[in-house]
C-alpha cells in the first residue's frame, strides 16, 4: 500500500513539474503604470494614459478647449471646437522591443475599433517620462513625421 502512493506521488510530481507544464512567469511590461499627458508635439494637453498587465485606457485633449454651457444650442463649429481636439481609446495592448501594438476595444473614431484594426507606437521609457511616436495608424498605413506624445509617470 505504501508503495503504490509513493508511485502515485512520484508520478504526480513528475507530471506536475514536466517541461511542458513549466511556465515562465509574465514579464512586466515596461508601460505598466499611469501615465499623465505632458504635450503632444510640443503642445501641451490634458490627459492620462494607463497600462495595466494587458489592458491600456488612453484619453487626452487639449486644454484650452471653448466651455459651451448648453450644447443644444451650439452650433457645429462650436461643437467641433469642444469635442474635435479629443482622443480616447481602450483595448490591450502588446510590447515588442521598442514597440507597442494597441488593439482598441472602444474608441472615439469608429475606424479605430474596427475589428482587426491596431496601431504601433515606438515607445521609449528614460526615468519617468513615456514618450510615444506613432509608426502605424488604425488602417495600417505607415505614419510619416508623427508626432510624440510625452507623458511623466504618476502611479
Amino acid at each position: 500500500m505504501v508503495r503504490g502512493a509513493a508511485e502515485v506521488l512520484a508520478l504526480t510530481t513528475l507530471l506536475l513539474v514536466s517541461p511542458g507544464q513549466v511556465r515562465p512567469a509574465p514579464s512586466v511590461s515596461p508601460l505598466k503604470g499611469v501615465w499623465q499627458v505632458i504635450d503632444v508635439g510640443g503642445q501641451p494637453m490634458a490627459g492620462l494614459y494607463i497600462y495595466t498587465a494587458t489592458h491600456y485606457s488612453i484619453m487626452w485633449s487639449a486644454a484650452d478647449r471653448p466651455q459651451i454651457d448648453d450644447t443644444s444650442k451650439a452650433t457645429a463649429d462650436e461643437l467641433r471646437a469642444m469635442w474635435g481636439p479629443l482622443a480616447g481609446n481602450a483595448g490591450t495592448y502588446d510590447v515588442s522591443g521598442n514597440l507597442v501594438t494597441i488593439h482598441p476595444v472602444v474608441a472615439k473614431i469608429p475606424i479605430v475599433m474596427a475589428p482587426g484594426a491596431n496601431e504601433v507606437y515606438a515607445f521609449k521609457v528614460d526615468g519617468d517620462i513615456l514618450s510615444l511616436t506613432q509608426q502605424r495608424n488604425a488602417r495600417g498605413v505607415l505614419v510619416q513625421n508623427a508626432n510624440t506624445t510625452r507623458l511623466r509617470r504618476v502611479e
